[in-house]
């Protein structure tokens, strides 16, 4: 008797459970229309066609270019007016002010009641993602970009220096380039955007756009410039052509790298012995770091009538399955901790990613860029001293 009335219960928790059991909106046999947001049809089907056909046969899907929006031609909050999508990929740099403007539905209610694993992906990642929601999840990010500083242990080595640690500051990295005849080679288009990426790591500015005031003189500056000054006159420190990796091609000790120079690296095999550490920080804060970035957030609008279904394919596109997929593709690191580097721990790859991300807002017209430049130029050429140079530097944009 006792075993019939088990079996009578399991029976009905089972007929139970498959009747409360939300079914999925995209793996039933009817056809499933979809509108979405990309930069392109032709983008996303590079991306994701071969896949979403293998995995859900029974989706018909309507890309709807947000192109003007990648462009700036057109803010976020104008398209959404006249486009009528159930999920939409956006840049970061729209994100913000599309959750501002009350264009998104928040995923907090999605991923408590599916269990989403959030803790599968990069901690940092998700912090930034949280950041420009207040704490709040209003989408979710497949991929990310972020800088590290990678050295040559051969190089090292040979001329007895200790290696990199994490967390060094931009001084300690200075004077460690200076031990050897080669010894930064930096991806910045000129000097005055290191500089510039210098002073956001020491919470410096060098122009004040309340006030419309140029900020360069002041001692902090006067002691990065003295810094850089000597290195940058040898040549001790480089700046990439764009086609070129001088730490790959010139013997260069270390390096500023990026993802795609992550890419060439591991290219070259096992000839060249390079480990990562993390970018500098300023002491002051040095948990933090502004050298990550969004590759872009797939989100789901306010006015979205498949809300359901769009989640489910956001699930996909942020799954094991498609981060394998996408491993050292032009869309930058996996958000998914274990598809970073797909187990190579030998190479630190957390450098990228172990730092508290801060958002980057540094905007700098072009004047003061070029001043930078300008100035920089009179001092390593000796026409002029640091001190000088910066007297010399006006306190206001010339109208």
């Amino acid at each position: 008797m006792r075993s019939f009335l088990l079996l009578f219960l399991a029976l009905n928790l089972t007929i139970l459970s498959s009747c409360t059991e939300k079914p999925s909106p995209l793996e039933n046999k009817e056809v499933v229309k979809l509108n979405i947001g990309y930069f392109s049809e032709q983008h996303f089907d590079d991306r994701y066609a071969s896949l979403l056909a293998l995995e859900y046969p029974n989706l018909q899907y309507t890309i709807v270019p947000t192109s003007d929006i990648l462009r700036r031609k057109i803010t976020v909050s104008e398209w959404a007016k006249n486009n009528d999508v159930d999920l939409i990929y956006l840049p970061s740099n729209q994100f913000q002010l599309a959750i501002n403007n009350g264009l998104l539905q928040p995923f907090d209610n999605y991923i408590d009641r599916d269990s989403f694993p959030l803790e599968n992906m990069v901690p940092s990642i998700v912090d930034l993602t949280k950041q420009y929601g207040n704490g709040k999840l209003y989408g979710l990010p497949p991929t990310f970009y972020g800088s590290a500083l990678v050295y040559n242990q051969q190089l090292f080595d040979q001329y007895g220096v200790d290696y990199p640690t994490e967390q060094m500051t931009w001084e300690d990295i200075i004077v460690l380039a200076n031990r050897f005849p080669k010894g930064l080679s930096l991806p910045y288009p000129s000097t005055a955007d290191w500089l510039i990426d210098i002073g956001q790591t020491e919470n410096l500015h060098v122009y004040d756009e309340q006030r419309k005031q140029i900020t360069l003189n002041n001692p902090s500056w006067t002691k990065i410039l003295e810094l850089v000054k000597e290195p940058l006159q040898r040549g001790n420190i480089a700046f990439n052509d764009i086609n070129k990796n001088s730490f790959i091609s010139e013997n260069y000790a270390m390096a500023v790298v990026n993802y795609e120079d992550i890419n060439s690296l591991e290219q070259q095999g096992s000839e060249l012995k390079w480990k990562l550490v993390t970018m500098p920080v300023n002491p002051a804060s040095p948990q933090s770091s502004h050298h990550v970035s969004l590759g872009g957030l797939w989100s789901i609008p306010s006015t979205s009538s498949q809300a359901d279904a769009a989640w489910e394919l956001i699930q996909f596109f942020m799954s094991g399955k498609v981060a394998e997929w996408e491993y050292r593709s032009v869309y930058g690191f996996s958000s998914l901790a274990s598809y970073t580097s797909l187990g190579d721990r030998d190479r630190n790859f957390e450098a990228f990613y172990k730092l508290q991300p801060i958002e980057k807002n540094n905007v700098v017209p072009d004047q003061i860029y070029n001043l930078i430049n300008e100035s920089v130029d009179q001092i390593v050429s000796g026409n002029k001293t640091v001190q000088q140079v910066l007297d010399e530097i006006p306190s206001e944009l010339s109208q």
